[in-house]
């Protein structure tokens, strides 16, 4: 296999690997957020968009996670 060709396969694959990162879920709906997590099970990270629609992000995103829902009550 050439040099060219390893380094084509080499760059696709890196891409490929960037884009599952890149990739990581989130919220999409009110009340809805994730808790992201390291190997370790550390929380590395949080989104949500609450109640009100505020969406709200710290820290960074995995692909280990943990999702929940805020209990929102109508506003009259």
């Amino acid at each position: 296999m050439g040099k060219m060709k390893k380094t084509l396969i080499g760059l696709t694959l890196a891409a490929v690997m960037g884009a599952a990162v890149a990739a990581a879920p989130g919220p999409t709906t009110r009340g809805e957020f994730y808790y992201y997590l390291d190997n370790t099970g550390k929380v590395i990270g949080y989104r949500a968009i609450n109640c009100n629609g505020t969406f709200v992000s710290w820290g960074k995103t995995s692909s280990l996670y943990s999702k929940g829902y805020m209990l929102c009550l109508p506003v009259d």
